[in-house]
């Protein structure tokens, strides 16, 4: 965003007199005074322990040609161009609003339990071999987030794609209405941020608020499976589904160490690879590639695309294990949505002359059904494709159970401690393994993998 202060007062509602600062220019937006670069527009927030007025002489001090001023705040330092706002960030996020609708690009707003991020950089992908894309950085993917990436979008932009994520109910509801999506993406429902919302259903409901910004002519995509979002579906928008009985859905999946490839019941011919771990991505790519269709994009070029792919900054990734094993870590979170993708993943993983150790500690924050929510997940293990299971932790023993009843007791070991998973499991390992770790990043099982691994 390059724009003079005189010109930010014709966007967004501003209180006070600027004439004397009307032709200062501004070229970018910071709210952190660690962060200032000369010409930034500095955001002050008033937070529950500081409030950011404090730092705007020390942020014009750094750099910054001005700031916004919430005018119940008294005393704007001298000397200082303010724009005196309502509230900094309402006037932060219409700004945004406005800036959007100023370069008007397609814009597709992605939101989701597990494998936003994912999607979004697939997307990104995909949508950058015909058009100049703009897509969320980071984590900034909420009420500040949002905004902030809007206003670092170039003015040329044809795409912007958008990452939307909440911890409450009303929170996509915010960001949906700051951007009026062309395309809504929901890639799935899970169970994070139960503690917070109660129930699957109260997090379907959230993550359908992202259709409060949709227009008729707007496309919400989501998963074909998903039953709890199919109830809260209207006719204001056009919807299409993606998933194994979606509108696109898989004919062939075959899953390698390093991604997995596919073909779709659009393109039966045209076979593509995902270049990152993991089956439920070509899911997320299949959303992706409902939102290509819509941009004029193919299937094929969407496999072009991806095989230039930059690899993804996703935690999941193998590693070289000590002896020579292969290690899968996801060390790093952990919900039932996610370990059963990445279960799955790994299960269906072609392993000739390997052994396939999992080894898992607690999904943490699932409330009072945690232990079912556990014993679903061991559920799902397939006999014969998982020789011993490592299990840490307290909800975790109803995995270990459940396993038990598919792979035998004598493959199941449980544990109390870490300490006492991490010998057992060195002991065990000869180095001829496949090793999946993941676990809540609260248990620890990040010291495993540092065990697992050459130094």
């Amino acid at each position: 965003m390059k724009k003079t202060i005189a010109e930010i007062a014709d966007m967004i509602p501003v209180l006070n007199d600027i004439s004397e600062w009307g032709d200062v220019a501004l070229t970018g937006v910071c709210f952190d005074t660690r962060q200032i670069k000369a010409g930034d527009l500095f955001v002050p927030f008033i937070g529950e322990s500081r409030d950011g007025h404090a730092f705007v002489k020390d942020a014009h001090e750094a750099g910054a040609s001005a700031a916004f001023w919430q005018k119940d705040v008294p005393n704007p330092p001298a000397g200082v161009p303010v724009l005196m706002v309502e509230d900094t960030l309402t006037a932060l996020q219409d700004l945004a609003k406005a800036y959007l609708q100023e370069v008007n690009p397609k814009t597709i707003a992605i939101t989701g339990s597990n494998g936003k991020t994912t999607t979004k950089d697939i997307m990104a992908a995909i949508a950058a071999s015909k058009y100049r894309v703009h897509k969320t950085g980071g984590n900034f993917n909420n009420h500040i987030g949002l905004p902030f990436t809007i206003l670092s979008m170039p003015r040329d932009t044809e795409v912007a794609v958008l990452e939307m994520g909440m911890n409450h109910r009303h929170e996509i509801e915010v960001l949906t209405k700051i951007v009026n999506p062309d395309i809504a993406l929901i890639t799935n429902v899970g169970e994070a941020h139960l503690e917070h919302l109660g129930s699957r259903e109260e997090i379907a409901k959230a993550k359908m608020e992202i259709t409060a910004g949709l227009a008729s002519t707007s496309l919400l995509i989501y998963p074909s499976e998903e039953e709890l979002l199919k109830p809260l579906i209207t006719d204001q928008y056009r919807v299409a589904t993606f998933g194994e009985k979606g509108d696109l859905h898989p004919l062939m999946m075959r899953t390698e160490m390093e991604g997995t490839s596919f073909t779709t019941n659009v393109a039966p011919e045209v076979e593509i690879f995902v270049p990152i771990v993991g089956e439920h991505n070509v899911f997320n790519t299949m959303a992706a590639m409902l939102a290509a269709n819509e941009l004029g994009i193919s299937a094929l070029d969407v496999k072009e695309a991806l095989a230039n792919m930059e690899r993804s900054n996703s935690r999941l990734e193998w590693l070289v294990g000590t002896k020579g094993s292969d290690i899968l870590n996801d060390a790093y979170n952990s919900s039932p949505t996610a370990l059963m993708a990445v279960l799955k993943t790994f299960m269906h993983l072609e392993a000739p002359n390997k052994k396939k150790f999992v080894v898992v500690a607690d999904m943490l924050e699932l409330g009072e059904d945690a232990d079912t929510f556990h014993y679903n997940v061991g559920k799902s293990i397939e006999k014969g494709s998982i020789d011993k299971v490592f299990a840490y932790g307290n909800h975790i023993e109803a995995f270990a159970k459940a396993a038990t009843e598919k792979i035998g007791e004598e493959n199941v070991f449980y544990f109390e401690t870490r300490e006492a998973l991490k010998n057992e499991l060195l002991s065990q390992v000869t180095g001829d393994e496949y090793i999946m770790v993941k676990g809540s990043y609260g248990m620890g099982l990040k010291d495993i993998v540092a065990g697992l691994t050459t130094i």
